[in-house]
């Protein structure tokens, strides 16, 4: 969303004496500047993921549709830059919205139309017009390494005379070159009909594609355009290192190279198509790997990030900047692959128990949490109900349904989406009550999205560690062509420290998450549990 010089000066004047004037204490007369403009476009800002089924139900079937979404659009960003009441957020990836024969929507069974139990292609369409007059971005999951076992395509695929027989993995399973009884994740990979067998890496109701097939590669760049056309900026794409995956391969073939090698192809399209929409991948592999996919996807999630925060909230300690130096090692390695990769952090996303559970749903653990990864590089993202501290976590009856509950509105609203019972937010305080409270999680999560838009060195810029002479304390840089931010953080809840910061001379003090921190000079006192950053005006 385009700004003005006179619409960013007053939100963020605004946004500080709101959020933060009253928070810190800073030695000498503080100068608020405008900056010259505030995060935006799909590839800054932060993203929020939507469960579509759970979030809002515009028409009382206990389902969530795209009409409840654009509803409650206001909530995550109303598209008014002089209030500080919506969450903030710039983007949403919204999970599977295609046909499909699951609650989850990962087996797609028409990659062109619109599930119907969400609404009509006209309410999606009216969905991104109003999503974007606020100024909001929409990426749409695409799943390319299945499709349903329903899908006309594999239906046909069956016959081995047809055209798409081709499109999927078949063996007649007296090929040497296959592992027929290969099994992954405690199932079979390979799944027999008749006399032949198909690859379900993930499940036999979601049967794998043959990517190496161009006609199969054709076909998904006609999905894509079919969806940039409708408006959407971008994909996340699902099992993104698995589309070669080395289970469903001939023995002993590896498969990344020539996923690699799919996605360059996917995304140059993409890009030709939109050369300004943002692609992410999901590629749940060690740092290396994701590096090396970003030369095609140029972002991938931040695998493991969320695990490194959750255990120095947990153990309160900053291990001599352990955290920081873990994350620029990765970014580094980023780097290496491709100079202009974009990180995707995040806690916990739909496939993961709940950083609320994580933490045992303690408050003030779950800020600090938030602070770690939102004030760090890159593109956050928010899974739904992270922002109010909702619990979930899997379960051996029911899956994963129990991390993708329904919204917590509160206050018997009628956009409550009622498909299943939550069975781990008994205790959790819905969204209707925390926006009552100044010191709750919801509105730590507003500030914080914030000041990450706000400031070109926290959305734009790359990060290095900056160790102070403090257990308790994780800090870093940020910096990007105009500006430098340096942001530091008390890990331990309970201990006030005191610290030289010379790190952050000739910069201003912006935000502060608690009350109680002190700059006197190049000297800091900050509070335990709480989150600074300083930058430069």
């Amino acid at each position: 969303m385009k700004k003005n010089f006179s619409k960013i000066f007053f939100s963020i004047l605004t946004v500080f004496v709101l959020f933060f004037s009253s928070c810190a204490t800073d030695a000498g007369k503080k100068v608020v500047q405008p900056m010259t403009r505030t995060a935006n476009g799909a590839k800054e800002g932060v993203y929020y993921e939507i469960f579509v089924r759970s979030f809002a139900d515009s028409n009382g079937d206990g389902i969530g549709d795209f009409n409840g979404i654009t509803a409650k659009l206001d909530y995550l960003n109303d598209g008014d830059d002089t209030t500080t009441t919506d969450l903030g957020i710039t983007g949403i990836w919204l999970l599977p919205i295609f046909e499909t024969m699951s609650y989850h929507g990962y087996d797609v069974t028409n990659y062109y139309s619109i599930n119907p139990v969400y609404g009509t292609m006209e309410d999606f369409e009216n969905f991104l017009t109003e999503a974007k007059k606020r100024g909001i971005t929409v990426i749409i999951d695409m799943v390319f390494n299945h499709s349903s076992v329903f899908h006309e395509w594999f239906q046909y695929s069956k016959d081995p005379e047809s055209k798409y027989h081709s499109w999927y993995r078949w063996t007649d399973g007296n090929d040497p070159r296959y592992n027929i009884n290969r099994k992954i994740w405690g199932h079979n990979v390979w799944n027999k009909v008749g006399n032949n067998y198909y690859v379900g890496l993930f499940s036999s109701d979601m049967p794998d594609f043959d990517a190496s097939n161009p006609a199969v590669r054709e076909e998904f760049k006609k999905i894509l355009k079919f969806w940039l056309d409708k408006g959407v900026d971008g994909f996340r794409f699902d099992a993104a290192s698995h589309i070669f995956n080395s289970s469903e391969l001939p023995v002993g073939e590896q498969g990344t190279e020539r996923s690699i090698e799919f996605w360059q192809e996917i995304c140059d399209y993409a890009r030709s198509v939109k050369p300004d929409c943002y692609l992410v991948g999901e590629v749940w592999e060690q740092t290396i790997t994701r590096a090396n996919f970003m030369k095609a996807l140029q972002s991938t999630f931040h695998f493991d990030l969320g695990t490194k925060i959750v255990d120095t909230v947990k153990y309160e300690d900053g291990g001599k900047n352990s955290l920081a130096e873990a994350m620029y090692g990765d970014y580094q390695t980023y780097r290496d692959a491709n100079p202009d990769y974009i990180d995707a952090p995040f806690l916990t996303n739909h496939d993961q128990n709940r950083v609320s559970g994580l933490l045992r749903m303690n408050a003030e653990s779950l800020k600090m949490a938030a602070s770690l990864y939102i004030l760090t590089e890159g593109i956050p993202f928010i899974y739904y109900g992270e922002e109010i501290g909702m619990n979930g976590g899997a379960r051996p009856d029911s899956g994963d349904i129990q991390i993708r509950t329904p919204f917590m509105w509160g206050g018997n609203d009628p956009y409550t989406t009622t498909w299943t019972e939550s069975l781990y937010n008994k205790k959790t305080i819905p969204l209707n009550e925390q926006v009552k409270d100044p010191m709750s999680l919801q509105i730590h999560y507003r500030k914080l999205i914030r000041v990450k838009t706000a400031y070109e060195a926290l959305y734009e810029g790359r990060m290095t560690p900056s160790a102070v002479d403090a257990s308790q304390i994780v800090s870093w840089f940020m910096e990007s062509d105009n500006q430098k931010a340096f942001v530091m953080h008390n890990v331990n809840k309970t201990e006030t420290v005191t610290v030289e910061v010379p790190q952050a001379e000739g910069m201003e003090m912006v935000f502060a998450s608690n009350e109680g921190v002190i700059r006197e000079g190049n000297k800091v006192i900050i509070p335990g549990n709480t989150s600074c950053v300083f930058v430069t005006l």
